[in-house]
């Protein structure tokens, strides 16, 4: 079920045993460094897909209030895919994987893998929205029960003010070399 991009074949080191998905577990900047897309928006709506090659997905539309990175604009809406997914009564799913509810305002980092959007490393690229005790804006990972993260120092995992996101990730766009050794390794991007 699972398809790999180039840089991305290092993230997902297995898609479900019948126990967990793994993924490398990396800094805010890689994943920013990894992304198509970084937006902060509200899910419209979710439909089951079937890919020819991957089986059941879950085509998610946000609509976009912010951009972190990408060429998308606030008010636009862009549709993502999960792994994973029910159409016509088939249920394919993928542990660990992010679950969406409408209406529901999200943070994701968004991968492009053969030209289709998904959420990057499962449910480790997707954040949920918070207000904090002063009324501010914090980001929290939205991690899933049957994710197995290798290498979790690397993960923070919030919260994260609104403030130090959007200049992580915008450190990371002018700064192209990776956290993550294999990552180095496999791109040619070392410090």
């Amino acid at each position: 079920m699972r398809r790999k991009g180039a840089v991305g074949l290092g993230l997902a080191l297995a898609a479900g045993t019948a126990w967990a998905s793994t993924v490398i577990g990396l800094s805010v900047e890689d994943q920013a460094r990894l992304s198509h897309v970084v937006v902060v928006g509200e899910v419209l709506n979710q439909r089951g897909v079937n890919h020819p090659v991957g089986g059941l997905e879950t085509a998610v539309t946000l609509k976009v209030s912010d951009v972190l990175k990408g060429s998308v604009r606030p008010g636009q809406a862009i549709t993502f895919h999960t792994r994973g997914g029910e159409l016509e009564g088939e249920i394919s799913e993928a542990l660990g994987e992010a679950v969406f509810r409408s209406g529901e305002k999200v943070l994701v980092f968004i991968e492009s893998v053969d030209g289709r959007l998904y959420n990057l490393g499962l449910s480790m690229g997707v954040w949920e929205v918070h207000e904090d005790r002063t009324g501010g804006t914090v980001f929290i990972r939205a991690l899933r029960d049957g994710l197995a993260i290798v290498g979790e120092e690397a993960v923070d995992r919030g919260p994260v003010s609104y403030g130090d996101m959007r200049s992580r990730v915008a450190y990371a766009g002018r700064n192209p070399h990776f956290d993550n050794e294999m990552l180095r390794d496999q791109s040619g991007k070392g410090r």
